[in-house]
């Protein structure tokens, strides 16, 4: 899911018109991977390795008669390199990486990435405290909304979970500037069920999506 110039500032106008419309102060943010995950090559690695083992003694016993073509140093090397493709694979493909990715660290890591962004940005610094981030993890595939304290008295988890909702189906077709359109419009739209507007003043936070590698 890689951004052009113009899909941002599409993201940011969003971001802009969700502001006039709450009168809250928004960020969006897309990173490419919240960790590093130095798990995920190992764990590849071994489920290869294992696999080429056990394709090597499964052989064996289907053809006995052949083991005599078989030397230990083949079958070692024959294991190595299954691991190996399997390591460069994971590593190289996310959608094969993420089959070896630990759900619940996942999770923790992309919710600590966006209280990074959301230092960073000092999204805390608007008069009313009404600060909030949403932020896509491509690797992970998922979405964090971090709301500042005006906003988040106003809001329970579980209708945050819901914008998440409307936003998943875009980002699962690559479509970041229309999961971004249906997340503000989501949060625009519980807010007026709820009467909320915030008083404004002027523009608090610095413009401009952040998009960024990550880890």
């Amino acid at each position: 899911m890689v951004l052009t110039a113009q899909e941002q500032q599409e993201i940011n106008e969003l971001a802009q018109q969700f502001e006039v419309a709450t009168g809250a102060q928004a960020v969006a943010a897309i990173i490419g991977k919240a960790d590093e995950y130095p798990d995920i090559p190992w764990k590849a690695f071994a489920l290869g390795a294992a696999l080429a083992a056990l394709a090597v003694v499964a052989d064996e016993f289907i053809h006995p008669d052949w083991a005599s073509i078989h030397t230990p140093l083949r079958d070692v090397a024959a294991i190595l390199a299954a691991g190996v493709l399997s390591c460069v694979a994971a590593m190289a493909i996310p959608r094969f990486g993420r089959m070896f990715m630990h759900r619940g660290r996942a999770i923790g890591e992309v919710r600590q990435y966006a209280q990074g962004v959301f230092l960073k940005r000092e999204l805390f610094k608007t008069a009313e405290r009404v600060g909030i981030l949403l932020l896509v993890a491509r690797f992970e595939r998922r979405v964090v909304i971090l709301p500042d304290s005006g906003i988040a008295r106003h809001l329970t988890s579980r209708e945050l979970d819901t914008v998440i909702a409307a936003m998943a189906p875009y980002l699962a077709q690559g479509q970041a500037v229309a999961a971004f359109r249906a997340g503000f419009a989501a949060l625009a739209a519980l807010l007026a069920q709820k009467g909320v507007t915030f008083a404004r003043h002027g523009n608090e936070l610095a413009d401009g999506a952040v998009v960024e590698e990550g880890a």
